[in-house]
């Protein structure tokens, strides 16, 4: 198959990455294992991406640009899906303006590939009548560095904003657990501590290499869709403590464990306590469960294992009478 992914025009600098485009291209690299012709775009021009796009024949078009929607929707010659990674996508309370008049042409897309059963509720209950499916965010588990051990201390990785909190989570563990935070500073009002320490940025070979030196991810955020910096901390076997937004896609398991969103903002004393003793907890369980976390990581999340209803998914989509 002739297959198009379509991205936003992410350029970061590195060693900055973009988890969208590391996904984008895990995909292309694991479906032209299998013989697929793969096809990245990523630019801001619309137009441009439209029209190449309309000058070729691809089976199969999936577009990872909310932005781009409404373009599509009125000028690509074939039909196309859809997935949403805005991360404020399950709180419409928090939509920004343009996503908010966007909504109603993703309404309008052909065939939508939620990233969890959430957000494929959230668009089912909005009245979306199009062709609709589930696909998880996947990862090549094989890129990861594993030791059997990791160093008791926890890790915050990703960009450093409010939506992530981690400032509000830096002052609550402070002094009491040890946590590097690594990812592009976006939140000026963000300090070290005595005990938590920001290291900059990481490529993603850094990522790859180090993840695994650590005992527990921290992920507190008030808006994710489906990070796949969680999926990448189970790879390197790593225990997990997420928000509730943070979740998706994941099982009841011992080494993961969900708070509430606002856990960090409604910062009580019992609350405070509950996020120390909880990433605590985490750390000592990590030294019993390091390689069931990679298998499970393996089984659920790696490509190997979730191609397969990606390409279910092009078949059912390429039937639909559009």
């Amino acid at each position: 198959m002739k297959i198009a992914l379509i991205a936003g025009g992410y350029i970061p600098t590195p060693p900055l990455s973009n988890s969208i485009l590391t996904l984008i291209q895990d995909y292309k690299y694991v479906l032209e294992q299998m013989g697929h012709d793969i096809d990245i775009f990523n630019s801001k021009q619309v137009d441009e991406v439209i029209d190449k796009i309309n000058s070729n024949s691809y089976d199969f078009v999936h577009l990872h640009a909310y932005e781009f929607v409404r373009a599509f929707n009125e000028n690509l010659k074939q039909k196309y899906c859809f997935s949403c990674h805005n991360g404020y996508f399950l709180k419409k309370n928090r939509w920004e303006k343009d996503f908010k008049e966007g909504f109603k042409h993703y309404l309008n897309a052909p065939g939508i590939i939620a990233l969890s059963h959430a957000t494929k509720d959230i668009f089912l209950k909005a009245g979306y009548s199009g062709y609709i499916s589930t696909q998880v965010n996947g990862i090549d588990s094989q890129k990861f560095d594993f030791q059997e051990q990791g160093n008791n201390k926890a890790i915050c990785l990703g960009w450093i904003q409010p939506r992530k909190q981690q400032r509000l989570l830096a002052e609550i563990i402070d002094g009491k657990i040890p946590m590097d935070f690594v990812g592009p500073l976006d939140d000026h009002d963000f300090v070290e501590g005595i005990t938590t320490k920001y290291l900059g940025v990481w490529s993603l070979k850094q990522v790859y290499s180090y993840l695994t030196n650590y005992s527990c991810l921290v992920l507190i955020s008030d808006g994710e869709v489906a990070p796949l910096v969680v999926l990448e901390a189970m790879a390197a076997g790593l225990c997990i403590v997420v928000s509730e937004s943070a979740s998706a896609n994941l099982h009841s398991k011992d080494f993961i464990r969900v708070l509430p969103d606002d856990i960090l903002t409604n910062a009580t004393a019992e609350n405070q306590k509950v996020v120390c003793d909880t990433i605590r907890e985490l750390i000592e369980k990590n030294k019993f469960f390091r390689r069931e976390i990679v298998e499970y990581a393996r089984e659920n999340f790696n490509f190997s294992a979730i191609i397969k209803n990606y390409i279910q998914i092009i078949d059912e989509f390429s039937k639909v009478d559009h």
